[in-house]
């Protein structure tokens, strides 16, 4: 049985059932866990545009909250929308759920 499996999978997500990474990369690399053990992590929402692509999208959300937020780990996408011109995409939306570590807590 893989060590994975010794875990319960409810413990690997969140309440809307997303995956929380920093729990799945513990249990499948277990020498990253004094890394990982004991960090409190923060989610805040961020909603990133481009009128070329869903991934650019959030390319660009990431790229400017790693600007002024250290310590980001992980993201999840939220929501994907966008605009309608004459038929065709003009615009993307994507909000997205960060997580990053906070210095100092335990």
């Amino acid at each position: 049985m893989k060590s994975a499996d010794t875990h319960d999978a409810s413990a690997m997500t969140g309440r809307d059932g997303g995956v929380d990474y920093a729990a799945r990369a513990e249990v499948l690399n277990p020498s990253s866990a004094a890394h990982t053990e004991g960090h409190t992590y923060r989610v805040i929402e961020l909603v990133g545009t481009s009128e070329k692509s869903i991934e650019e999208a959030i390319n660009s959300a990431i790229h400017r909250a790693h600007q002024t937020i250290r310590h980001l780990r992980w993201f999840e996408v939220a929501r994907t929308s966008g605009h309608i011109d004459d038929g065709k995409v003009s615009h993307f939306q994507v909000t997205l759920k960060v997580g990053f570590t906070m210095e100092g807590a335990l």
